[in-house]
């Protein structure tokens, strides 16, 4: 669920135990992965070879960068590094940790480090460049920063792993070498479930007062529930567009975005740059708006700051959908993750599986950060051009993994 936490932030270190790893990772996969809050069968590891033919090398420090699709993920990841025998940390949400403080406890001692998305956090980088310049560990870091629930497209990556990659290399020197690795994640349903889909989509539709022609095929009905969503969450803030155009989605969407942040910007006192795109803007909104509510020093401000966190988390919602993502290509896959979204919207949780699934796992061709940071003339431009190879590495596994899908998930609904 697309949802940020602005309580005061606390630094979890990674504490790591063998003895408390092995079992953990036991544990990931004969109860967690089969079990309701996963409802996963089997993680399937592919093209791994050229990844354990690196870490034999002396020297080779890995950086595992997998798209965060589901929220099946890390668990995946746990999963798919014990098959090939590569104990790798993870960076996670400060949020997790703080949930509950036993599986914070076995998470440090996995390997789990927080990071405080919303600010500035530089211990957390600065524990990430030592674990990838020591080289016992891999690192795993999710570079789309949330889980947007389109596994078939990444959404823009972030670029905090290409920092955190250079960084590394440029500390090690002549000393090592780093590769950065791309990994696809892909999680298919393994039986046909139209039927528990059809009955969420309807559920949803009865809740919103929508109604259903019968000739609607499943692609209209799941606009006209998100457009019922939209109407829904705009009108009661006072951000519906004038004279909205119902007929094309992604503009809409867009419209309603830029109105939502420019009113932020606007409140909370901030220019944006003219080479900012509408993403960008909101994560410096949010920058702000995190910084007032996690601060018990400006606790007069907490209220209204409040107001401007859920309006922001209206955008960044909006934000997330890709306008033709299922008209595109509506498998069943996509239509139901499409509805698990408007769900997690609608009602503000995580919505658990509700068909039996498989994970694949494909890493990607090793990226040699030596190689682009030689190349390029300024680091600046080294960052941005290995946060493109992350990006575009993902999706080539992600296209191959489908290409190849032959369950009833990759089967037009």
């Amino acid at each position: 669920m697309l949802q940020f936490a602005d309580i005061p932030y606390n630094y979890y270190p990674p504490k790591p135990n063998r003895l408390v790893a092995w079992l953990g990772e036991q544990g990931n996969k004969r109860f967690h992965l089969p079990g309701p809050m996963h409802l996963l069968e089997s993680v399937q590891v592919e093209n791994y070879q050229a990844l354990k033919d690196i870490n034999r090398q002396h020297g080779a420090r890995l950086l595992l960068l997998p798209n965060h699709s589901t929220h099946s993920d890390p668990q995946i990841m746990v999963e798919a590094c014990r098959q090939i025998d590569l104990w790798s940390f993870f960076m996670a949400a400060y949020d997790v940790f703080e949930r509950d403080s036993r599986v914070a406890w076995v998470m440090q001692r996995m390997g789990a480090f927080s990071v405080n998305r919303d600010g500035s956090d530089r211990q957390s980088l600065k524990d990430a460049v030592e674990t990838v310049i020591d080289g016992r560990y891999g690192l795993t870091v999710f570079p789309e920063g949330n889980v947007y629930l389109m596994n078939d497209r990444v959404t823009p990556f972030l670029d905090g792993p290409a920092y955190i990659a250079m960084k590394a290399q440029q500390e090690l020197k002549e000393e090592g070498r780093i590769f950065a690795i791309p990994v696809s994640i892909k999680v298919t349903h393994l039986t046909d479930c139209r039927e528990a889909i059809q009955e969420m989509l309807a559920d949803m539709a009865k809740k919103l007062d929508v109604g259903f022609d019968q000739d609607d095929e499943i692609v209209g009905r799941v606009h006209k529930v998100g457009i019922a969503m939209v109407q829904r969450n705009l009108k009661m803030r006072g951000f519906l567009p004038p004279n909205p155009d119902y007929s094309d989605l992604p503009a809409l969407l867009r419209q309603s975005a830029e109105l939502i942040i420019a009113g932020l910007e606007a409140k909370i006192g901030i220019e944006p740059k003219a080479t900012d795109d509408l993403m960008d803007r909101f994560r410096g909104v949010r920058r702000e708006i995190h910084k007032v509510r996690s601060d018990p020093d400006r606790e007069i401000d907490h209220a209204v700051a409040a107001i401007w966190a859920d309006e922001a988390i209206v955008a960044f919602r909006i934000l997330s959908y890709a306008g033709n993502y299922l008209s595109e290509k509506p498998t069943l896959d996509r239509v139901g993750e499409t509805i698990e979204k408007l769900q997690e919207d609608l009602y503000g949780k995580v919505v658990a599986p509700y068909a039996r699934r498989a994970a694949y796992v494909r890493f990607g061709d090793p990226i040699d950060v030596s190689e682009q940071l030689a190349a390029a003339a300024k680091p600046r431009l080294a960052m941005s051009v290995l946060t493109e190879q992350f990006e575009a590495g993902v999706q080539v596994g992600l296209d191959e993994i489908n290409q190849a899908n032959n369950h009833p998930g990759a089967e037009m609904f």
